[in-house]
């Protein structure tokens, strides 16, 4: 099966392999998506000034743009994203983007406008379109979510998830690089676990075949199934070996349990067809945290998932929060109207997400009933998101 492939080095290496599954018949290397979706400023391989033929090759496909040309035009079933070369400097000419090192390249002295990351990420949100618009030309889109392990994190997560949320025909695999020091000189086993995954998508067995992409982060439990055609699932959560919650029948690929106690969790998947056997996924120890500094009134609170968002809506409704934690990237305008930081930025405590449930708890039975009629009818589409049994309980609050 042919693959063409917009990444880094990293991806490159993946290629490498003996063992990887495909056959590859376009690589973009070292270009960003603004760059691949821009204008040319065309030059000629003489007037790049260095000797290093990969440096060469590099600026001239920047400039010149011939990428994207190819890639309309291939006839590749799949595509693999690496963003890790949206960390090249980017710069801003004549309306289109460059890598920095391409200009810096030229003997010719250009004025061009340095782009700060958050102004990259602004400019591919609104190039989101075209870039959806590319990845539709495939048959399915392998995303692989990498982060450099710097204070680029953010940024390389912040554009993941907007690809996402808006690519259907994806796959997804997460390369644990935590305990990676350099993601581009990682070490052979980081590199064999992802060609190994690669491989999966396309086994003729079954047991092979059906793969999670899973994690546990903090305290919401998930899986992602890599299986594209339609088909509805039933997720179970299964607690110290019992099942413990479970969820409509849902043709959704994704699914979160949020745990609000300690024990030993697994998600177990049930599509609905009897070819296809129900699947576990890892067993995963979470630990409660307890909420701290109970006697004082944070300013600052973590953004949580979309079914806790109510509770960040109470918060700023009976709190005086002045900023917020999480990805700054997503939230580029902030969150109605208060300014998004990332934890390294806070240096005073602040309400983590897992403990929002105790905190909003504690507000909603201090408000009055007019209060919270008040709140209800204000933020009853977003409340209506939450949990069942929460929006049992803030009825029952409200009679």
């Amino acid at each position: 099966m042919k693959i063409d492939i917009i990444g880094s080095t990293f991806t490159s290496r993946l290629t490498e392999f003996r063992n990887f599954p495909y056959d590859v018949n376009i690589f973009v290397s070292g270009q960003s998506f603004l760059s691949l979706l821009s204008k040319p400023y065309p030059v000629s391989m003489k007037d790049i000034n260095t000797s290093d033929i990969v440096e060469i090759s590099t600026a001239h496909r920047d400039l010149n743009k011939a990428n994207l040309t190819k890639l309309q035009e291939s006839r590749s079933e799949v595509l693999m994203i690496d963003l890790l070369s949206e960390l090249n400097p980017l710069v801003k000419y004549n309306g289109s983007y460059f890598n920095k090192e391409s200009f810096e390249l030229i003997d010719e002295k250009i004025e061009y406008e340095d782009l700060r990351k958050i102004d990259q990420f602004k400019a591919l949100k609104k190039h989101l379109d075209k870039i959806i618009e590319l990845t539709n030309f495939y048959d399915q889109v392998i995303l692989l979510n990498v982060t450099p392990g710097n204070e680029h994190d953010d940024f390389i997560n912040g554009m993941y998830e907007l690809l996402y949320n808006s690519i259907d025909n994806k796959l997804v695999i997460s390369a644990d690089s935590s305990s990676v020091k350099d993601i581009f000189n990682a070490p052979i086993e980081a590199y064999d676990s992802i060609v190994q995954q690669l491989r999966k998508f396309n086994s003729d067995n079954y047991e092979n075949q059906l793969l999670f992409d899973e994690k546990l982060e903090n305290d919401i439990l998930s899986v992602y199934m890599n299986y594209i055609e339609p088909r509805h699932y039933v997720y179970e959560l299964y607690k110290d070996g019992h099942r413990y919650k479970k969820s409509h029948n849902t043709d959704s690929r994704y699914c979160q349990f949020k745990l609000d106690e300690g024990g030993k969790y697994r998600i177990r998947v049930a599509p609905d067809t009897d070819s296809v056997k129900p699947r576990f996924s890892q067993t995963y120890i979470y630990k409660e945290s307890k909420l701290s500094n109970k006697d004082t009134m944070p300013e600052y609170a973590e953004i949580p998932g979309k079914k806790d968002e109510w509770m960040l809506l109470l918060l700023i409704n009976r709190m005086n929060i002045k900023g917020l934690i999480g990805n700054p990237y997503k939230y580029t305008e902030g969150y109605m109207g208060i300014d998004v930081y990332q934890p390294e930025e806070i240096t005073v405590p602040f309400i983590k997400h897992q403990d929002l449930m105790e905190t909003s708890l504690a507000l909603l039975e201090e408000m009055s009933q007019e209060e919270l009629t008040d709140f209800i009818n204000e933020h009853g589409q977003v409340i209506s998101q939450s949990s069942p049994a929460m929006q049992k309980y803030i009825n029952f609050l409200q009679q």
